[in-house]
């Protein structure tokens, strides 16, 4: 009996052991997950030998751990760019910043820190289209796009429904109004929401050149496109007068050269001669749809670089 008595103790002492070692582990590691920070770093300088070797020594010499890194030289005009999703301790951020500080001058370097757990807060412009809306409101209900939506702006009420349905605010901003009363509305409203960047989401309005300066590379626009490209009111009818073959789209940032901006992503479809006018235009939606949530997903993953009035994604 006291032998029995005795491995029972010792069994009971090995259980409470057990609990003690498991909770310490899950408590060292909830400390662990709260104080590491998820980072991405984009690098852009002149190209030259020895470039990966010396920022990824920094990056470990900071105390940070590389997850991911790509990066690619643009040999016509000799420039390098890197991108590095990292992993540190909270007190190795300003280690970071301090040691790729100092490499500016050395490497002509420019480079940028993100938090990649921060979730961009985003405004959505619409007309009257809802393919867009409805394709980027789903999509970040299943949890595909790492943002927040602040709120739904418009020319039109016809989306409000829309809006608040998902929960948005929804703001009506007549397009027939002078345009620096506009942007005052529209910087009212984003300013009170903390949004930092816009989405126009098929929003058929021209912007003012006051505007898009000030949210320079904030602002991601989809637009149609074909070949040849077919401008003003109803480009897939003109399309399928035309006998095109491709329908193609474009999501780019929106400057005050109206659709000339950086381009992000691009898609086409091969289209039949035997598709109707109906057809091009379910097709047409179907590219714009998704040609805008991969180029959303690249801005806020900071895939995207610009250099030069262009883009390089990587």
């Amino acid at each position: 009996m006291a032998k029995l008595h005795a491995l029972t103790q010792e069994k009971n002492r090995t259980i409470v052991r057990k609990m003690l070692n498991d909770a310490f582990r899950k408590t060292y590691f909830r400390k662990l997950m709260k104080n590491s920070k998820k980072l991405v770093l984009q690098i852009i300088c002149p190209d030259q030998s020895g470039l990966i070797a010396a920022f990824t020594q920094g990056i470990a010499q900071s105390g940070a751990n590389i997850l991911d890194l790509t990066q690619h030289t643009a040999t016509d005009i000799n420039m390098f760019f890197m991108r590095a999703f990292i992993e540190c301790e909270s007190d190795a951020v300003a280690q970071l910043e301090t040691h790729f500080s100092k490499m500016e001058d050395a490497f002509s370097l420019q480079w940028k820190l993100y938090d990649a757990r921060h979730k961009t807060k985003l405004a959505l412009f619409v007309s009257t289209t809802s393919h867009c809306l409805y394709e980027l409101l789903l999509s970040h209900k299943d949890g595909a796009l790492p943002c927040e939506f602040t709120c739904v702006i418009s020319n039109h009420t016809v989306l409000e429904p829309v809006a608040r349905s998902f929960g948005l605010p929804f703001f009506l901003v007549p397009s027939d109004i002078p345009k620096p009363e506009q942007d005052k509305k529209f910087n009212e409203i984003l300013r009170a929401s903390q949004t930092e960047g816009i989405v126009l989401a098929r929003y058929m309005q021209i912007l003012s050149e006051d505007f898009t300066n000030e949210w320079k590379y904030r602002i991601v626009n989809i637009h149609h496109g074909f070949l040849p490209a077919f401008k003003g009111a109803k480009p897939y009818h003109q399309a399928w007068a035309k006998g095109v073959k491709i329908i193609g789209a474009t999501a780019h940032f929106a400057t005050a050269d109206l659709d000339q901006g950086p381009i992000i992503w691009q898609s086409v479809q091969q289209v039949e001669d035997t598709k109707s006018i109906k057809h091009f235009i379910q097709i047409g939606k179907a590219v714009e749809k998704r040609t805008l949530l991969h180029a959303l997903k690249l801005y806020l993953e900071h895939r995207v670089f610009l250099y030069d009035e262009r883009t390089f994604i990587l």
